[in-house]
């Protein structure tokens, strides 16, 4: 019993050491994209010469569009000012860029980077939890969805309403919550102002969740998913985990 006992104390304090040891390592790490963005991608645009990872420097609407190790077919959207992810204010703020809209209208810079052609319908848009990111630079990941996330989404539509609700299957084994925007709404409106809207409604916070935001079957409408963070269910909130970034769906 008690070598038992001894056993699970050192499974216990060798797990809680790996988790200490890489979360020290996403903390020391957390400012590489913030850091790219502005030595690599910023001097590179004023000089006329922009090269890989950085794929386009808008100035105007103050974002860039990187392309991401994790890949080939991922990319990033990062805004040129210091936004720190999904928990923000600033994102709440009326003048405020709407970077899901301004990733998706880039999107043709993604099926062109793809040896092979891309449907729309595969397209989602993700961000992660504060609590399921490695990086303190808001970025939003543009990358397929898996397969299955694809089809479960596709079985489930029909139930999706134009009020949050959670959706009848689970993705991931996690429960996601769901809603249909129409295009001409979320092109007034942000993702981040409705999620913000139902978090406070819940008595929440938007921190604990992760959004993804993908086109519907039906034309000029938009479905949003989010998930909360829920430590029993392995969940960190970490929407960029239904995305396929080999866009395997285009395979078949």
């Amino acid at each position: 019993m008690k070598k038992t006992i001894k056993l699970l104390l050192k499974i216990f304090f060798a797990l809680l050491l790996s988790i200490l040891i890489y979360f020290a390592y996403l903390k020391i790490n957390s400012d590489k994209l913030w850091q790219t963005i502005n030595q690599q991608c910023i001097p590179e645009f004023k000089n006329g010469s922009l090269q890989w990872p950085c794929i386009k420097v808008d100035q105007q609407h103050r974002y860039v569009i990187y392309k991401d190790i994790k890949g080939p077919l991922h990319d990033l959207l990062l805004p040129l000012d210091k936004i720190s992810g999904i928990e923000s204010p600033i994102l709440q703020q009326k003048n405020t860029e709407n970077y899901f809209m301004l990733a998706w209208q880039n999107r043709q810079l993604f099926i062109k980077s793809a040896n092979k052609p891309i449907n729309e319908q595969f397209i989602s848009l993700a961000i992660n939890s504060k609590y399921g990111r490695s990086q303190e630079q808001l970025h939003i990941h543009l990358a397929c969805l898996k397969a299955e996330v694809y089809q479960i989404i596709k079985e489930n539509e029909h139930t999706i309403t134009t009020s949050w609700q959670p959706l009848k299957q689970r993705i991931n084994s996690h429960q996601y919550i769901a809603i249909k925007i129409p295009a001409t709404d979320i092109n007034k409106i942000s993702p981040f102002n409705y999620l913000e809207k139902y978090a406070t409604e819940q008595g929440d916070n938007i921190a604990y969740y992760g959004l993804v935001m993908i086109p519907s079957t039906q034309k000029n409408e938009f479905i949003l998913l989010a998930s909360r963070l829920k430590l029993l269910d392995f969940n960190l909130g970490s929407a960029g985990k239904i995305q396929d970034y080999q866009c395997k769906l285009s395979d078949s």
